[in-house]
């Protein structure tokens, strides 16, 4: 796994030399190129100069920031590489938030962080386990890709996992506006909450699969033996005209699905005898009181 970025993961007065990974990888993914219609060869981008019209080399090429039209301030890559913060190098863990108080808006890139040596490892693992023992999520900063970035480091798979974060003004606020009174149909809700339980389960991640990326890829086969494959064409749904009866017909055609009928819950009938008339049967035993079972089953279990 490449290193991206090598410096160290400080804990108020203790460091530890760590490196960063990336977490994820495209390289599986079916990547086109852009060729000439007429002769099918690949083209390339050339770097032109706006003026001259002629072609720029590469060594001739240098960066600029425009500070009025047609003014630049230039910059190459030593002064850039010069740049230095402290997060160019390290990462402090300034705060500590539970994991949920983080909008999931704001995570962006996730990283691998590891020990960057064997003497590292024991202050690793050590901050680790307490990060783990408390359920608290470090927050930091580094400097990555001539950025600086918020980041989130918590506990994952026994060693420790980078989130960069977005700034608050790369986040966009909702154009829609929340109608937190409107009227809600709450029999319309119960329905809708029981077709979710039929359907829940657990998270796996490899159940997932890009179909996109499978149909892009028999496309690419089926072309490149000469054959001809004709796609289905895939139908909008279907607009709800009867939000109830969809509801209805949802929870009956999902798996396991109970009648929406007996979907409410009955009320238990009541005793209608007369408890203080009812005679003991010879040889049973008082019912037990409720918190009594309870004890004796914790009782049960402890045995």
């Amino acid at each position: 796994m490449a290193t991206l970025w090598r410096g160290y993961l400080r804990l108020s007065l203790v460091s530890c030399p760590v490196t960063l990974a990336p977490a994820t990888s495209e390289a599986s993914r079916i990547r086109l190129n852009q060729l000439s219609k007429t002769t099918h060869h690949r083209l390339r981008q050339k770097m032109v100069d706006e003026q001259t019209g002629e072609e720029v080399e590469r060594a001739d090429i240098v960066k600029g920031y425009q500070i009025e039209k047609g003014q630049y301030v230039l910059l190459d890559d030593d002064e850039l590489a010069a740049i230095q913060i402290e997060s160019s190098k390290t990462i402090d863990l300034e705060t500590f938030v539970d994991a949920d108080e983080i909008d999931c808006l704001y995570f962006d890139k996730p990283y691998y962080m590891a020990p960057d040596g064997e003497v590292a490892a024991e202050t690793y693992h050590v901050i680790t386990r307490a990060m783990q023992d408390k359920g608290k999520v470090g927050l930091g900063r580094v400097a990555l890709s001539t950025r600086e970035h918020p980041v989130a480091v918590e506990p994952h798979r026994g060693g420790l996992l980078m989130t960069t974060l977005r700034a608050a003004n790369e986040v966009r606020q909702p154009e829609m506006s929340a109608h937190d009174d409107a009227e809600v149909n709450d029999e319309a809700v119960a329905l809708a909450s029981m077709i979710i339980d039929k359907r829940s389960g657990r998270f796996n991640p490899g159940a997932f699969h890009d179909r996109y990326q499978d149909a892009l890829r028999e496309l690419v086969e089926a072309k490149a033996k000469g054959r001809k494959i004709t796609l289905p064409p895939i139908a909008a749904p279907g607009k709800v005209i009867d939000l109830m009866d969809a509801l209805k017909r949802s929870l009956a055609e999902s798996p396991g699905a109970v009648p929406a009928k007996s979907a409410a819950k009955k009320k238990k009938a009541a005793d209608p005898r007369q408890r203080h008339l009812l005679l003991p049967v010879s040889g049973s035993k008082e019912p037990a009181h409720p918190a009594r079972r309870k004890s004796a089953g914790k009782a049960r279990k402890r045995a």
